[in-house]
């Protein structure tokens, strides 16, 4: 067999135009009866691209979210730093405030009783940390009720 590649492109362009129907020209109606003809199904191809869209806009979401984490999370870390670069003794006056200002009811009262008890730079930090996360799990669930 001669190989094909030796014939120009221009000459495989009027092939197929000559072989095949130019499907530009056709209306929706002829493309769905040819594809019934040709016994083709296409419904779980549109089902495949729904689902594909349908994630697409879940995903879209999940950014939103996403971003609004990371400019949570960078002005939690902001707030860390400062506190962090601060002596014990003001460490102790923020933790306090915060007590005050974020927490209510039983945990300001669990975390009062804390930082009472708190002896070393390092128990700060860690009631710190606590009161973070709490913050930032409490600011979660506002969002997702939302």
């Amino acid at each position: 067999m001669k190989s094909m590649n030796h014939f120009d492109s221009t000459v495989w362009s009027r092939f197929l135009d000559f072989v095949f129907p130019d499907e530009r020209s056709l209306s929706r109606e002829e493309v769905q009866a040819e594809l019934k003809r040709l016994r083709v199904d296409v419904h779980p191809s549109l089902e495949k691209l729904s689902r594909i869209l349908q994630q697409a806009r879940e995903s879209e979401g999940a950014r939103g979210a996403l971003v609004a984490a990371k400019k949570r999370r960078s002005s939690l870390l902001a707030r860390l730093i400062g506190i962090e670069a601060a002596s014990g003794s003001a460490i102790r006056e923020t933790l306090k405030e915060m007590i005050v200002e974020r927490l209510a009811g039983p945990e300001q009262a669990v975390y009062a009783r804390k930082l009472e008890n708190a002896a070393s730079d390092e128990d700060l930090r860690s009631l710190l940390d606590d009161i973070s996360r709490l913050q930032a799990f409490s600011e979660e669930a506002e969002d997702d009720a939302s």
